[in-house]
């Protein structure tokens, strides 16, 4: 395996552990939307309060390595998407001056729904990114030659609105775990709701996928039609994941129901990061025309396979640190 490859799955587990930690925060934000109750709303926040600024680590980690290991990509992919990484961004700054004010303001209702409609604008910015990658750019010579709005498409709407219903199921699971009560009954009954819409929203997924052509890559062998082996393997483990995650629901059990929404994401990624490499953007550009000299991908790899393991010792401690029921900041005595 080439260094340059090396990196291909290291910028995947990134993104996965970003996907995943902020995921459940935005899910959160998103679930705040369903309920009118401060004192509820007031615990869901408590819950992310400690966790939401270092699980966002992962996202300045990724922009890292992209930039470093494939400057081509950071480069073509920002000038094709900036649009909706300049929504993301304001999204980004809508959401936290949500949570902050919230917690200080006397008037809390204004605060929580501008938490939550900035988390629920962040995660369809997530959409129209990781959509906008996936369905193809067009390049030329190195240079994105597209328009201003083709990454916008029923694909990438779709992909925003699967990404809205599994963030909302791991903020689901989050709350079970966190929270006990009436609160964690609802937070039970919002996971079997949008777990089961997100099940079909990734099925809604590869429907269109499979009925249009020029997305097969995704899927299936390049130059084949239909689904390939491994990836309708990791489908099935990935339903079979899910089912599991019901049943814990329905079990009443407060851990296994994160645990499950980790590991699907995990199979989901590996589904479709498995068929698109060698490709980094598709239909053309692949790891080994977007990496970086290998000495630079060298250099890179001494400096954060000295950090990597840092990181992930400060988080798994600050979640140990905090583990245990959320509860507001005023009835912690």
């Amino acid at each position: 395996m080439d260094i340059a490859d090396v990196w291909y799955w290291i910028m995947a587990l990134l993104l996965w552990l970003y996907v995943f930690t902020d995921g459940f925060d935005l899910g959160v934000g998103i679930l705040c939307l369903h309920t009118g109750d401060e004192a509820w709303r007031d615990r869901m926040t408590a819950s992310i309060d400690p966790v939401w600024h270092a699980n966002q680590t992962w996202l300045v980690m990724l922009g890292g390595v992209l930039f470093g290991a494939f400057p081509l990509v950071y480069g073509t992919v920002l000038a094709a998407l900036y649009l909706p990484a300049g929504f993301l961004l304001f999204a980004f700054m809508a959401r936290g001056i949500g949570l902050e004010y919230r917690a200080e303001a006397e008037d809390k209702r204004p605060w929580s729904l501008v938490f939550g409609w900035g988390s629920l604008a962040v995660t369809l910015a997530h959409g129209f990114l990781l959509g906008g990658i996936l369905q193809g750019m067009a390049f030329a010579d190195g240079r994105f030659v597209g328009g201003a709005f083709d990454w916008f498409s029923p694909f990438t709407i779709l992909v925003g609105l699967t990404l809205a219903c599994l963030y909302a199921m791991f903020g689901a699971a989050w709350l079970v775990l966190k929270t006990d009560g009436d609160l964690q009954t609802q937070a039970r009954l919002w996971g079997i709701r949008y777990g089961s819409a997100a099940v079909a929203m990734l099925v809604l997924v590869i429907g269109y996928i499979l009925l249009d052509g020029r997305l097969g890559f995704l899927v299936g062998r390049p130059g084949q039609s239909g689904l390939s082996p491994a990836f309708v393997l990791t489908i099935v483990a990935a339903v079979l994941c899910a089912a599991l995650y019901f049943r814990a629901l329905g079990k009443g059990w407060e851990r296994r129901p994160l645990l499950y929404c980790a590991v699907l994401l995990a199979l989901v990624f590996a589904a479709f990061g498995g068929n698109l490499y060698p490709l980094v953007v598709p239909p053309g550009v692949t790891v080994a025309m977007a990496a970086a000299p290998a000495p630079m991908l060298r250099v890179m790899l001494a400096v954060v396979g000295g950090l990597l393991p840092v990181l992930v010792f400060y988080n798994a401690y600050q979640y140990r640190v905090f583990s245990g029921k959320a509860a507001p900041q005023d009835e912690v005595h």
